[in-house]
């Protein structure tokens, strides 16, 4: 058959090497490979002070012409053809001495072969697709002038003490002796005495994260039972109940209740989550409890099931993080629990002396929403509004909260295929320049927290302390682990190498307690802690320095939650935001700027990946190996590509469900699926590493050829099929998406 003048890129054997020359590859038999070279001679010869550019496509036609003209007697013979491959998907990282033609070109722990596989060259230079194909990003200012602001959440400076509030004097010693606190912050100081007067009302407290909201209603509450003329014990009933609406959120409230009743120990707090045997609850709700700290779930099963709860002397219901309740779907739930109280309630009878003598509702909320509002009007009556916010650092046009004002915010536009990398080198720069960093990283599912934690902590390539690792681990009873060093970054590190957490809903009970409390404690070097939405309300992480946002969130709210996991109680505090190239950088100039005083500030991914990877010259080279790492940890098992392939799939059907007014930003339609399975380790998509790797039976194959063949004639189709799958996942209410 004659030659049709296509260019093949063939398989080039032992007898046929490629000869790379300048941006071009040069494939076939010596003889038409010399050819090739000797036309490529004679245009760069012939040319009168050619650029560079032009050069290159002079030499490109000369060969094509050459390779379009086959020699008689040639039949179109694979082996016979000068195959050139324009360099277009891959970029040279890293000019390399041209004499250095062996192995040794490749990253460590790379056979030649193996890494001319992964789309390195081991002629010269080494060949990339992850710095190619790229969208273009706007170069970040190298100027800026950063304005500092005073903290807008820190205890008060001025004369104003726990005592003068009106608390209880041992109370009071017991706060500035035992817990180090001297002074209330604003939202105590406007909260606490209103609660304390001898007629109290309900109030709607409104601040932002991390303004000590939890105090401002925990000490009114302690202060009223220490001041009773009767002596409380454990027997003498149940008086307050605290809703939150996360287990997580409702240990930490219990923990503050431990820590502020010590200085009477008379008064019992408990607490009913869930996670346990609904026979250890009952006991403990049988032998007595004075404040009760629960889930909306859990207490209403509690309400129904345990007769041993006796509500009558209830006083104080305080529903914590109001819109995440709301969010959960809680609003039946929580209707359900208040009309239980007022059928059993006897607060209007005088059953002990200086209590309230109706029940106080107290309804906290970082945010006021719509919903919000709807459960004010529920469950408060005749309610004043605490907030201590003035109208410059509000969210313009709406009653949310910015964030504290401490803050410092930036933004990376990375483009997709380097999402993975750029990870590694925030949290690199980040351990590399504070020792003792306590950094969260929030990702949009619990498929993604479970591949980036076992990415980061597996055993990599060139790593030789296996047994100082293993020694490090942290594991609870069982031996499920909770905690292992990142080995995956000891190469790149020169400090210690941070432990990584991770946290989210499909977790056990007692993981999740115990990751908590090992991240809050860590102190000793950096650790980092992987999670879902699940950490992002209202839990107080002492030390945090740096909350990432390696997924976008999914509402606004979410954004305020998150980063108010930094910057508490007047603390300094860093935030990073990850967004795509694109309309997502609407998100940060329309959504996100008015948020805070001072405009988030854009830092350039190059420049990071340049200070942890090292040198001007090197780190696309290094950035390369770490991503080729990824992805040849992935091939060594089934079990970590099934990771791979379900944090892909996840992260496609969480990223449909972020709110409609936000889809102009955030479009799942828009997603470059082979540029997303890069960041994930994977070269295909999943459908094709299924088929190709025979993970799947004869069935699902044809299923997926199918769905191929009508992906080439719809492009849309297998984003539509996402979308699909993501609503019916939505429709079901609180998921892995939302809640972790």
């Amino acid at each position: 058959m004659a030659d049709d003048g296509l260019l093949l890129n063939l398989a080039v054997t032992s007898t046929s090497l490629p000869v790379s020359l300048g941006d071009q590859i040069i494939k076939g038999k010596w003889t038409q490979r010399l050819k090739a070279k000797r036309a490529i001679r004679r245009s760069s010869k012939n040319a009168l002070n050619p650029p560079r550019a032009s050069s290159s496509q002079s030499s490109q036609d000369a060969v094509n012409s050459n390779a379009e003209k086959p020699r008689r007697g040639n039949k179109g013979s694979g082996s016979n053809k000068v195959v050139v491959e324009r360099n277009s998907r891959s970029r040279p990282l890293a000019t390399r001495d041209d004499s250095s033609n062996d192995a040794n070109d490749a990253p460590s722990g790379t056979t030649k072969s193996e890494y001319s596989s992964h789309g390195g060259s081991t002629s010269s230079r080494i060949i990339s697709s992850l710095f190619t194909s790229n969208p273009k990003t706007a170069p970040a200012s190298t100027s800026f002038e950063e304005v500092q602001h005073d903290p807008s959440n820190a205890p008060l400076i001025d004369d104003t003490s726990f005592s003068g509030l009106g608390l209880h004097a041992l109370l009071t010693s017991h706060l500035q002796d035992k817990m180090q606190l001297d002074h209330p912050t604003a939202i105590q100081r406007a909260a606490v005495p209103g609660l304390i007067s001898q007629n109290p009302q309900d109030q709607f407290i409104q601040a932002q994260t991390g303004s000590g909201k939890t105090l401002a209603y925990v000490l009114p509450i302690i202060h009223a039972l220490m001041s009773s003329p009767e002596r409380l014990t454990r027997e003498s009933g149940l008086f307050a109940i605290v809703i939150a609406p996360t287990r997580e959120l409702a240990n930490q409230i219990y923990s503050v209740l431990e820590s502020v009743v010590r200085c009477c120990h008379y008064i019992v707090p408990g607490i009913v989550i869930g996670g346990e045997k609904k026979k250890s609850e009952k006991a403990r709700l049988r032998r007595g409890v004075n404040i009760l700290v629960s889930t909306p779930g859990r207490l209403a099963d509690h309400f129904d099931n345990t007769e041993a709860l006796d509500l009558s002397a209830v006083r104080w219901v305080v529903l914590d993080e109001g819109d995440r309740l709301m969010e959960l779907g809680f609003e039946e739930t929580i209707t359900k629990i208040l009309s239980k109280l007022q059928e059993k309630s006897r607060a209007h009878i005088d059953v002990i002396r200086g209590l309230p003598n109706r029940r106080v509702t107290v309804l906290c909320s970082a945010t006021l929403r719509e919903d919000v509002e709807k459960l004010g009007k529920q469950s408060l009556h005749n309610a004043v509004h605490v907030n201590v916010e003035s109208k410059s650092t509000r969210v313009s046009g709406t009653d949310d909260f910015s964030a504290p004002d401490q803050l410092h915010q930036e933004y990376v536009v990375v483009p997709m295929k380097l999402r993975l990398v750029s990870l590694m080198g925030t949290i690199i720069d980040i351990t590399q320049t504070r020792l003792n960093a306590k950094i969260i990283v929030f990702l949009s599912c619990s498929d993604s927290v479970n591949f980036h934690f076992s990415m980061l902590t597996r055993e990599s390539n060139t790593d030789n302390g296996s047994d100082e690792a293993s020694d490090s681990e942290e594991k609870i009873e069982g031996g499920e682990k909770t905690a292992l060093p990142s080995r995956a970054l000891k190469t790149y590190l020169k400090s210690t190498s941070p432990m990584i957490y991770r946290l989210h809903g499909s977790l056990s009970q007692p993981m999740r307690k115990y990751t908590l409390a090992a991240f809050a404690k860590s102190s000793a070097g950096p650790s980092v802690l992987l999670c879902t939405d699940v950490a992002s309300r209202g839990l107080d992480l002492p030390s945090t320095s740096h909350v990432i946002e390696f997924d976008p969130p999914f509402a606004l709210e979410d954004h305020l939650h998150r980063v108010g996991r930094t910057a508490r109680v007047g603390n300094e505090g860093w935030s990073t935001i990850f967004i795509l190239p694109g309309k997502e950088e609407g998100y940060i100039d329309n959504v996100l700027a008015p948020l805070h005083r001072t405009p988030p500030i854009r830092r350039d991914y190059s420049t990071m990946l340049s200070s942890a990877f090292g040198g001007k010259l090197a780190w696309q080279d290094i950035a390369t190996n770490a991503q080729l790492d990824v992805e040849r940890w992935l091939l060594q098992s089934e079990s970590n590509l099934t990771l791979a392939k379900n944090a892909f799939t996840s992260h496609v059907r969480a990223y449909a469900t972020h709110l409609s007014s936000e889809r102009q930003y955030f479009s799942v339609r828009d997603l470059h699926l082979g540029h997303l399975a890069k960041c994930f380790g994977l070269r295909e998509t999943p459908a094709t590493l299924g088929k190709n790797n025979n993970t799947s039976g004869g069935g699902q194959v044809a299923g997926e050829a199918k769905k191929k063949r009508l992906a080439e004639h719809e492009p849309d189709y297998a984003k539509k099929k996402m979308l699909k799958i993501a609503r019916m996942h939505a429709s079901v209410g609180a998921d892995e998406f939302n809640l972790g």
